[in-house]
């Protein structure tokens, strides 16, 4: 674990207590204290999550560029109330026709949203703790969520900031 400034912050992801306290120190990296004004002498300890991957280092250091991944979330209409959320390397369209495919899938599952990133398997991650956390996963070993897509296209937008593809260095 080091201690990082306040401009490297930015490259990290907070760990909240509440984070920290399910899934242990072990997934903390780094830290930063501040000074608490009120109480001379004493400093907020702040911890910090892996290093985000940066999308233009990505971009420019990638000469293969590497096509983009999806975070998607899908709905059933025999599963009111649930979104699926996972990530693929192909397209939405590609991903859904596998997924439906399956012989244990009666209804379809339909695609209501889709968020172009880099490093979808980090980002997808980040999405499934954070909704742990809130208590709303429906098994912990698969990718349903009880939330309404709109709730769940705010955790995809606020988490994906760091993984956002530039357009511009596509």
């Amino acid at each position: 674990m080091k201690r990082i400034t306040e401009e490297e912050v930015k490259s990290y992801r907070v760990l909240t207590h509440e984070h920290i306290s399910r899934y242990g120190m072990r997934q903390v990296t780094a830290f930063t204290l501040t000074p608490i004004p009120d109480e001379p002498g004493w400093e907020q300890v702040t911890y910090y999550g892996k290093r985000y991957i940066d999308p233009l280092m990505e971009i420019n250091n990638n000469s293969n560029h590497k096509p983009p991944h999806y975070i998607y979330v899908l709905v059933n209409a025999s599963i009111p109330g649930i979104c699926k959320i996972g990530y693929t390397t192909t397209t939405v369209y590609n991903r859904v026709t596998q997924i439906n495919k399956a012989t244990g899938v009666i209804i379809p599952w339909d695609p209501v949203f889709s968020y172009k990133c880099l490093n979808g398997r980090a980002l997808e991650r980040d999405i499934h703790e954070e909704l742990e956390l809130m208590g709303i996963r429906v098994n912990p070993k698969r990718e349903g969520f009880n939330i309404d897509v709109d709730s769940a296209r705010a955790v995809i937008e606020r988490l994906g900031k760091n993984y956002k593809i530039n357009e511009e260095n596509e």
